[in-house]
């Protein structure tokens, strides 16, 4: 049986439901293919891909949920970021939200606590923008960017997509 799911799951991959105009029909544009690959991965029960994080955010996973500001120094829009998160401080804490930025090649705590991470990496793992433009990244408590922007978002919009996270890491 499993190997005959595993052979009807393979050659989803090579299946797109006819379209005239040759767009994915699936409303988030992904294919039916992949709306079936999902339905059979929760058929069959098969193990979920962990996402990798650059190493030291690590030490999140399963705890935090880290949001990430790309800033530079000549860019307004980190420091309009900036202001808003300080005056949404409390709200981030009860949501259990770690704020970082990385500028200049480091990353920093937007707040009093004192983590070593590697800017670099983070960067390149998580494929920010490149050094110099602004960028938000948020993770979820399992490791996988649950939002991206190019420009400064208000601590009501992050909160908000925080309404579309599970609470707890179901497993």
């Amino acid at each position: 049986m499993a190997a005959i799911l595993f052979r009807f799951w393979r050659n989803l991959a090579y299946c797109q439901p006819f379209n005239p105009a040759g767009t994915a029909t699936s409303s988030d544009g992904r294919g039916m293919s992949t709306m079936l690959k999902s339905f059979v991965h929760e058929i069959i029960g098969t193990p979920r891909r962990e996402p990798e994080l650059p190493q030291s955010l690590e030490q999140f996973r399963d705890r935090k949920r880290v949001l990430i500001i790309f800033a530079d120094a000549q860019d307004d829009r980190a420091l309009i970021q900036d202001e808003w998160l300080r005056k949404a401080h409390m709200r981030l804490i009860e949501e259990d939200v770690e704020v970082f930025s990385i500028a200049g090649g480091g990353a920093f705590a937007l707040f009093d606590d004192d983590w070593d991470l590697d800017a670099d990496d983070i960067r390149n793992r998580l494929q920010g923008p490149p050094s110099g433009e602004f960028g938000l990244i948020l993770l979820g408590r399992d490791g996988i960017v649950k939002l991206r922007s190019s420009e400064p978002m208000t601590a009501e919009d992050i909160f908000a997509a925080f309404e579309l996270l599970p609470k707890k890491t179901p497993w």
